[in-house]
């Protein structure tokens, strides 16, 4: 370990000792105490924009709680999904801090702000507009949730296939302190630290902050630098304040910083176990792209040109933050706000066999990304407590501006080919309500609605730098393609839940949900920057939550039905602009999913077992006629027939040792699946096992562990864009974690 992260890990331990006593302990320490004593424990949730058990909510959710999140190692969103049935998740090709999320057959891996994802994140109830930056780190998280299916009428648009739910833990009313320290394989490094400090009876604050070093796994044999690492770090303060007992107001400031690369692997002759017919087999796990690394700046352009190097990732991102939560008697009235600035910037050569830079091609951005967001909730019981009614107002505004240029095919110089820079702006309102009625004692049906106003409008720059390239935006109206977008839209709920037993529900759903519409907004000639229209998904739903043995046994299966219309997709298409074939984004058609998710786990003693297998049938049933490609003999990606993740995890007291010992083993099975739209690139059968075992003392003040994910090293492939470009390989870890 460096002196740089030996000094990042005295300070945040000294800091720990100064700010707390000994005696203090931290709220994680609980819910492992109350799930070691009482089975598998509650998990509350906030599903349907309030608080109820994970058990009580007619919804198809996966709740990961303080202690789940230990156990299983989970450090970041991305690491959610090895246990969420019917996900699959990978890094955006060339963006590692970019997650491309895929729920039932739905995802997007485009992250340009006029594409919009169907799969959205949250922190701390707040939108998260690009999923630029959505590769969450987790550091003090009280709780993490991943809920199925359409969110149309609680969360709004663009949750077609669902949303993640990041909340982290507000400031304790004591002092308290914890932190983690890991080294592993490929020089990775991290540091985790938060102290809690209440500055009154009635303010309480609390300060975090993370730092991740990786060197990376991929070895780049043409200039002898290692790929596919990161330099990651960030801090973020909380402030609590209770003037009564009837209003909490709560505030957070965050600012993170991410630096790395994700590059493709290179090619040898030979028979391609990934593409179709491919006559090149990837070489696991280097790359030869010629272009060398170097730290991205506010103009990557410069960068390239006058340094002649590249290969790098920047997202700085600020945010601010307020709920405000009062009991007017009648309800809780609740007032969130968020303010998030993403500036980013990459340059990335996309062909990992191409040893002359000049030649490769290569994608350079910098853009800006501003968002604001507000939103007023109330919640309350009505008729003596036989209904339950959620309802608000939203908005949100959101301004990228972006500049995105290609270079391909030089010699001794690169060579521009395209010069992409657009202002982007959207503005879109909400009402929304839901009613959950008691018609019985046993039966509740569940009502719901929200109507969205959405308008968008692009602006187009022709380039400053590059005679020729770029356009303006009486360019593009000049092929009839509008700059302004608007939208009104109903998405409705209904639902129905049974109580045969005090642990057994029966629920059925119809829920209805929107992703909005957008452009090819980095088109590289206007007659190419075209429209696409919102995106439709129904899905119908039937269940069971159960549990049995007095909590030791927990059953939840879901099987749905879910039809989209107007499926987003890009393929080669005959455009209805020039009449030419052309590769462009499009409305394709009807996309139908079939499925069963199965969440599985018991409590016996002190072992832990779980099992969350799902089965997928995903098919295209329509295909627009524009389509040259695109056919409904073809498949929807990242769609694997079966998937299955399953384990152990064990938890022993031994007082000879005056601790607890642990153990934890996860399998994540996923059958074949396709990861380009045309069906040219797959996966093939893929088997992960993740192994730890850990100590505890008995006051629970220091743990160690050791882990080792990917143990058979199993290789996979997550994008296909001019390169393949790989999964995580196995790695390594000891940790060292404190509570005080």
């Amino acid at each position: 370990m460096s002196h740089k992260h030996l000094l990042l890990t005295s300070c945040l331990y000294g800091l720990a000792m100064m700010a707390t006593p000994a005696h203090a302990s931290d709220a994680a320490a609980e819910p492992a105490a109350t799930e070691q004593s009482q089975g598998l424990g509650d998990i509350v949730v906030t599903a349907q924009r309030r608080e109820e058990k994970l058990q009580d909510v007619p919804v198809a959710v996966s709740a990961f709680s303080p202690v789940m999140i230990r156990q299983l190692n989970i450090v970041d969103a991305i690491s959610t999904s090895k246990f969420v049935p019917g996900m699959i998740s990978g890094h955006n090709a060339g963006l590692g801090s970019a997650n491309a999320y895929y729920l039932r057959a739905l995802g997007n891996s485009q992250s340009t702000a006029t594409f919009d994802a169907p799969i959205t994140t949250y922190v701390n109830d707040i939108y998260i507009a690009r999923q630029n930056a959505n590769n969450y780190a987790f550091f003090d998280t009280e709780r993490v949730e991943i809920l199925r299916g359409p969110q149309g009428t609680l969360f709004g648009r663009n949750t077609t296939g669902g949303a993640i739910n990041v909340i982290l833990r507000k400031p304790a009313d004591h002092f308290a302190a914890s932190g983690e320290v890991t080294g592993g394989s490929f020089d990775r490094y991290t540091a985790k630290g938060t102290v809690d400090v209440p500055l009154s009876e009635k303010v309480l604050s609390k300060v975090s902050a993370f730092y991740i070093s990786d060197r990376g796994y991929l070895k780049n044999i043409t200039t002898g630098e290692w790929m596919n690492g990161e330099k990651t770090w960030g801090i973020r303060g909380d402030l609590r304040i209770r003037p009564n007992t009837a209003l909490t107001i709560d505030l957070s400031a965050e600012y993170s910083r991410n630096a790395g690369t994700y590059a493709g692997l290179r090619n040898v002759a030979g028979t391609s176990p990934y593409v179709v017919g491919g006559t090149t087999v990837p070489v696991f796990y280097e790359t030869a792209a010629g272009l060398r690394r170097t730290d991205c700046t506010q103009n990557n352009i410069n960068t390239l040109l006058n340094t002649g190097k590249g290969a790098c990732n920047l997202t700085m991102v600020t945010s601010l933050g307020a709920n405000v939560s009062y009991d007017t008697g009648a309800g809780t009235l609740t007032y969130i706000t968020g303010w998030r600035r993403m500036n980013q910037g990459y340059i990335n050569q996309y062909d990992g066999s191409t040893a002359n830079p000049y030649a490769g091609y290569i994608l350079v951005d910098n853009g800006t990304n501003d968002q604001w967001s507000q939103e007023v909730k109330f919640n309350t019981s009505l008729f003596g407590g036989r209904a339950k009614l959620t309802t608000g107002l939203f908005y949100l505004q959101e301004i990228s501006n972006d500049r995105q240029t290609s270079f391909n095919g030089g010699t001794t110089s690169f060579r521009a080919i395209q010069d992409s820079i657009y202002r982007f702006k959207a503005e879109t309102a909400a009402v929304y309500a839901q009613t959950d009625i008691k018609l019985l004692d046993p039966l509740t049906l569940t009502l719901g609605g929200r109507y969205t106003w959405e308008r968008k409008t692009l602006h187009f720059t022709p380039s400053p730098t590059f005679t020729g390239l770029g356009y303006g935006d009486a360019a593009v109206q000049a092929y009839g393609i509008p700059l302004a977008q608007s939208v009104n839209r109903f998405t409705p709920r209904i639902a129905l839940n049974y109580k045969a037993t005090r642990d057994v529900m029966l629920f059925a759903s119809a829920t209805n949900g929107f992703k909005s519409g957008g452009w090819n907004g980095t088109a590289a000639i206007p007659s190419s920057a075209v429209t696409f229209r919102p995106e439709k998904t129904w899905s119908y739903e039937a269940g069971v939550k159960s549990e049995f043995f007095d909590h030791r046994l927990r059953v939840n299966v879901t099987g749905y039905i879910a039809r989209t219309t107007d499926l987003q997709a890009t393929a080669a298409v005959l455009s209805a602009v020039t009449g030419t074939i052309a590769q462009l984004p499009f409305n394709a058609g009807t996309q139908l999913v079939k499925g069963v998710e199965i969440e599985t786990s018991a409590k016996l003693g002190d072992l832990t077992l779980f099992a969350n297998p799902s089965f997928m049938d995903a098919k295209y049933t329509y295909i627009s006629p524009a389509a040259t490609t695109l056919t409904t003999a073809l498949a929807p990606v990242r769609a694997p027939t079966f998937q299955i993740s399953s384990g152990a995890l064990y938890e022993k007291s031994v007082p000879e040792l005056k601790g607890t010992l642990g153990a934890s083993v996860a399998w994540r099975h996923n059958s074949p699946y396709w990861v380009a739209v045309l069906n040219t690139t797959h996966t093939n059968t893929e088997d992960f096992l993740d192994l730890g075992v850990s100590y505890r003392t008995q006051d629970d003040h220091i743990s160690v562990g050791f882990d080792v994910s990917n143990v058979t090293d199993q290789k996979t492939v997550t994008a296909n864009f001019l390169s393949l470009f790989p999964g995580d390989p196995r790695r390594y870890t000891v940790r060292v974690r404190f509570k005080m």
